[in-house]
């Protein structure tokens, strides 16, 4: 009886205390599911900003691919359009629905197509480069020359996103610019042979007129050195000495002006002048020919690279104070090449790039450009200058000859 009424108080105290458990459990419950509650709210308010955001940047990117000024084309690997943005549709001249499905080799004129092929088959080899290729389309605005440039994606290559960039003003402007370039050089070969013409008429003005008197001064000094005493004759001497110098020099200019030599070929004419001018000037050149006969230079050619080596040494006696100059011309591997080069005081070539170029070096450029080649000079201040004259062999167009 004792062992049951003290076991009566402590079955209502386990009570209580199991009454109390639940009670804060039931709490804890409750504040949990409070805080899951406010998780669940941010979470809901986050997904809700975050697709707002999203379908921001959607629209977005519909504004800008549907508007872009480069028409974009979606094609599958047999080329027919799946989707296209505005832009591509108005080039196209068609609607994006009418367009869906449809070829585009349809809208491809026909000496364009193989090339169409070939950029399919590039695009299907799944390499991921880039394929670019330029085509003509039949479009709303008529025939437009175009460029196609398509990046593969790497994670579905049966789809290729196409560029379609309009090239035909750029195209035209390159076209007028190759005509204004050949009326150029056409109008430049002819006031090139009117000036070799002017050339030819003072050099015979020259030998028939002005070498004639010479030669009859020169006759008439040694009559008057015969007859004159011993004072008078050393004068005399003096003076007949100057005019046969005056005479050399004469005839360097007028076979300068039009060398009789070219008739024989490029190497005998170079050959010639290089030596009277070295003579003249009294300057050491050496004249050095490899691999190249007369027949390998056309005589239009040849007349052009005589000039330039012409021009080259009147500058190196003009401005170079050199001691020693060499000429040569040798042929290599695809190029006949012109060199001229000489030990003196040489000049700033970017100087010249950057002020106006000297009439001498824009001769000389034009006419290697004329005849198809590239001029290259090399020089420093007090370390020489290199005139080199790269001509591809034989020469890619015949130029209009000089008379």
């Amino acid at each position: 009886m004792g062992s049951a009424r003290r076991s009566r108080p402590d079955v209502e105290i386990e009570r209580v205390k199991k009454q109390k458990l639940d009670e804060h459990d039931h709490g804890s419950l409750v504040h949990e599911i409070s805080v899951y509650q406010d998780e669940l709210l941010a979470q809901n308010d986050a997904l809700r900003h975050a697709q707002s955001a999203l379908e921001e940047t959607h629209d977005q990117f519909v504004e800008l691919y549907d508007f872009a000024p480069t028409g974009y084309l979606t094609l599958d690997p047999e080329g027919v359009i799946r989707r296209c943005n505005l832009t591509a549709s108005a080039f196209l001249g068609r609607s994006r629905q009418t367009l869906y499905g449809l070829p585009l080799l349809g809208f491809i004129l026909r000496q364009s197509r193989g090339q169409y092929m070939d950029f399919l088959r590039r695009c299907r080899a799944g390499d991921g480069a880039e394929v670019c290729v330029e085509l003509t389309l039949q479009t709303s605005d008529g025939r437009r020359d175009v460029n196609f440039v398509c990046r593969p994606r790497r994670q579905d290559q049966r789809e290729y996103f196409t560029s379609i960039i309009d090239v035909t003003e750029r195209k035209e402007i390159e076209r007028e610019r190759a005509r204004t370039a050949r009326e150029h050089s056409a109008l430049a070969n002819r006031l090139l042979a009117a000036i070799d013409e002017e050339r030819q008429r003072i050099a015979r003005n020259l030998h028939d007129d002005v070498g004639q008197q010479l030669t009859a001064i020169r006759m008439m000094f040694e009559s008057a050195i015969r007859a004159a005493g011993p004072t008078a004759a050393p004068q005399l001497r003096s003076v007949q000495q100057m005019v046969e110098h005056l005479d050399r020099r004469l005839h360097l200019v007028a076979t300068e002006l039009r060398p009789p030599e070219l008739d024989l070929g490029l190497v005998p004419a170079v050959e010639q002048f290089v030596r009277r001018w070295s003579v003249a000037i009294d300057i050491p050149a050496v004249f050095d020919v490899r691999k190249i006969g007369d027949d390998d230079v056309l005589p239009e050619i040849a007349t052009h690279l005589y000039r330039i080596v012409q021009e080259a040494l009147n500058n190196v006696a003009k401005h170079a104070a050199a001691r020693c100059v060499s000429v040569r011309l040798e042929r290599r591997v695809g190029n006949i090449v012109l060199i001229v080069k000489d030990d003196g005081r040489g000049f700033d070539l970017e100087r010249t790039r950057t002020e106006s170029s000297p009439l001498g070096l824009i001769g000389m450029r034009e006419r290697a450009q004329l005849i198809g080649g590239r001029l290259r000079i090399r020089t420093a201040p007090n370390q020489g200058t290199s005139i080199c004259v790269y001509l591809l062999s034989p020469p890619p167009a015949r130029a209009e000859p000089e008379r």
